[in-house]
């Protein structure tokens, strides 16, 4: 019993300052690898998008296949006022509506109306001749595959918002401009929400993450990577 007696004295409680140091070193661990974990789980939300374009491009040229080698119309008409638009005509095609979203995006799944949107923007003012202000949406046409000079470096798809605030449309940007486009209702942007950059699907099916001044602003000519040539 004294021997029980003499160890349980012995055992001594950590001081208020080694408390203090062992919370510190806590903190500042916390502090480096929260980042590193916060940016390890963008990146895989970010493989996972990138997937989703992916099979959104694997879903245009087997839509192509089927209309004679053209590119998705930026909106089909159904009705008297009523459309369709890029992403609703590849869904036979896929079947699966979640890939028309990013998890990463804080873009609504919903439209101004309701409709169920897309997170993706579609470079529908070179790849269809959609008039800016859609006047001819009922009538327009797109691209033939064999129109691309060089589909590796056309852009097809890429993360989107809408170009403007409030729009009245909603803030989806599933109609993407080019970067010489002007901001305007229903119309959208790149956006760069992984790791500030953005997925983008290129035209011969291959989907990169770029940063704005890889692919967006900087070109020469303006649209370089928008154009057909």
């Amino acid at each position: 019993m004294k021997d029980i007696s003499r160890r349980s004295r012995s055992i001594r409680a950590f001081t208020l300052i080694e408390l203090l140091v062992v919370i510190a070193i806590i903190a500042i661990l916390a502090a480096i690898l929260f980042p590193v974990f916060a940016q390890a789980r963008e990146k895989a939300r970010q493989i996972v998008c990138a997937s989703n374009q992916k099979q959104l491009g694997m879903a245009m040229m087997m839509y192509a296949q089927n209309y004679s080698e053209r590119l998705p119309l930026a909106a089909y008409p159904v009705g008297p006022s009523a459309f369709v638009t890029w992403h609703e005509l590849l869904d036979p095609y896929t079947r699966n509506r979640q890939i028309w979203h990013c998890s990463t995006s804080s873009v609504r799944k919903t439209d101004a109306s309701g409709k169920e949107t897309t997170h993706f923007g579609y470079n529908v003012r070179y790849l269809t001749s959609i008039a800016p202000d859609f006047s001819n949406a009922s009538n327009h046409v797109a691209v033939s595959l064999a129109a691309i000079g060089s589909p590796s470096e056309t852009v097809a798809l890429t993360d989107a918002k809408a170009s403007v605030s409030n729009s009245w449309c909603g803030d989806d940007g599933k109609f993407l401009l080019p970067p010489s486009g002007v901001d305007s209702d229903c119309w959208g942007r790149p956006n760069y929400i992984h790791n500030g950059g953005a997925n983008v699907q290129w035209l011969d099916s291959h989907v990169k993450w770029h940063k704005h001044g890889q692919f967006y602003v900087g070109q020469n000519p303006i649209d370089r990577v928008f154009d057909l040539e």
